[in-house]
This record gives C-alpha cells, sequence and structure tokens, in this order.
C-alpha cells in the first residue's frame, strides 16, 4: 500500500526547512513562478519527501546562503575600504615618483663623490709635498745639527759648482740625461766647513717624512753620481723623522746609507 506524503507528515524540523526554503525562494523573482506551480501541482508530496531524505544537505546550503547574505551586506563597508586603499596606493606611487627621481640622480651623485674624492687625494698629495719640502727646507737651514757626529761642522756645498760638473760630465758624454736630472735633485749636499775646496769629504742628504727602500736607493744612486763627478769622497745619508723597521736597517746597510733620524720640534706630519 503507497502512502502519500504531505507537509502534516514533517517533524517540526523538517517543517522549518520547508518554511526557510520558502521564504529565500520568494526573494529570486526569477524563480518564485515555477516554485509556485510545483507546489500547487499533484507532486508537491516529492517536495516533501525530497525535504526529508536531504534535511543534512538542505540544512548546508540554507547556512551558506546566510554566509553569503553577511558577505552581500558588507560589500559597502569592502568598497569604503577600497576607495582608502586606492588612495593610499595613488599616494605610494607618488611616493615611489620620488624615490624614482632620486634613483635616476644616483649616477649624478657618484660622478660627485668620485670628483671630491679624486679632489682630496690631490689635496691630500699636495699637503703631503708642502709638509715634505718643509721638513727639507728645515734640515736644510739646520743640517750642521742633522749631520752632527757624521760630518764636522757641516755647511751646505756649492750647488752651482755641482751642478757644472753635472753638465759638464753631460756634454762629455760621461753620464746619461737621466744621471744629470738626478744630480740635480739631490736634496742636500753638504761639506765640512774646512774644507773650503770641496775635495775632502761630500755627503748627500735625502729627507724624507715617511721612506722606503726605494728612497734608500735613490739616496745611494745620487751620492754614488755626486762623488764621482766631484771626484770626492761622498757618503750617503737619509734623514727622516719617524722610526723604521729593521729591515730598513739591513736594507740601508747593504745599500752603504746611513738612517739618520732628526725630528724637528714643532712638525708634525700626519
Amino acid at each position: 500500500m503507497t502512502t502519500t506524503l504531505d507537509i502534516n507528515d514533517l517533524i517540526p524540523e523538517e517543517a522549518e526547512l520547508v518554511r526557510r526554503m520558502l521564504q529565500e525562494i520568494a526573494l529570486y523573482p526569477q524563480i518564485r513562478e515555477p516554485v509556485l506551480r510545483f507546489l500547487l501541482a499533484e507532486d508537491f508530496p516529492a517536495l516533501v519527501a525530497m525535504v526529508r531524505e536531504n534535511s543534512e544537505n538542505i540544512q548546508l546550503i540554507l547556512e551558506r546562503l546566510g554566509v553569503i547574505e553577511q558577505a552581500v551586506a558588507r560589500i559597502p563597508v569592502i568598497e569604503e575600504r577600497l576607495g582608502s586603499v586606492e588612495e593610499r596606493l595613488g599616494s605610494v606611487e607618488e611616493h615611489l615618483g620620488s624615490v624614482q627621481e632620486a634613483v635616476a640622480r644616483i649616477p649624478v651623485i657618484e660622478e660627485t663623490l668620485a670628483r671630491t674624492d679624486r679632489a682630496v687625494r690631490v689635496l691630500q698629495g699636495q699637503v703631503g709635498e708642502l709638509r715634505g719640502t718643509s721638513y727639507e727646507d728645515r734640515c736644510r737651514r739646520q743640517i750642521a745639527a742633522v749631520l752632527d757626529g757624521y760630518l764636522t761642522l757641516a755647511v751646505l756645498a756649492d750647488r752651482e759648482r755641482i751642478n757644472a760638473l753635472l753638465v759638464n760630465a753631460r756634454h762629455a758624454g760621461q753620464i746619461t740625461r737621466a744621471d744629470l736630472i738626478d744630480g740635480y735633485n739631490a736634496d742636500i749636499i753638504a761639506r765640512a766647513l774646512d774644507d773650503a775646496d770641496e775635495t775632502a769629504m761630500l755627503a748627500v742628504v735625502e729627507v724624507s717624512v715617511t721612506f722606503n727602500r726605494r728612497d734608500l736607493e735613490i739616496a745611494a744612486r745620487r751620492a754614488e753620481l755626486i762623488g764621482r763627478i766631484a771626484g770626492a769622497p761622498t757618503a750617503a745619508y737619509l734623514a727622516t723623522q719617524h722610526d723604521w723597521p729593521e729591515a730598513m736597517n739591513v736594507a740601508a746597510s747593504d745599500l752603504g746609507v746611513t738612517i739618520i733620524s732628526y725630528p724637528l720640534d714643532g712638525f708634525e706630519y700626519c
């Protein structure tokens, strides 16, 4: 015997599902009419059976519909926040433009820094040269003190006479042009006060605030050159105001150069 289901056969929970389904259906005009025709048809019992068999799924669908409605209700708030985000994005784009301008200026800044660095290095070189020249001038003026203990009553030798000897040796083919220039560039040439004819002993003094082996080699080379063209025994010296490593003593001994420590009061080199 077949039993026809009707609305009275639903338990309260199932009836509530049907009620909520009808409320949801009423919100959508495009499906309202077909559903009403379905409800008025003889197949209404089939709807009751469907609700009973799928109550859990229907409950889940209705819950999701509720979530969707809540999301739809939040759309104005989301739109308002999107507007705020767009404003912030505009601000970010504006700042980004400033950053891009700054980045574009980096090559110019780097070139400016490079020029400044070159200028500083040139200036440092000039300052060092000036200080070295000042130290050399003071050693020249105080040559007796510089060579005290090495040459008795040292005085400056006659550079015009020695330069003339260099020129004559160059014309005679005895020295090269490089030798001529090297002899002219000797820092200080001294003699003993009682050696008026400058034949007994000469001292070639190279002055260097800070020095290395190359300065020692220059001192030895120039002393040998001056002694050869002057026809007089000549000693090589290197005057400095700084301490030096032990290795410099060994190099100086090998080259026949005497290192003289001669600090000057009130003179500092940085």
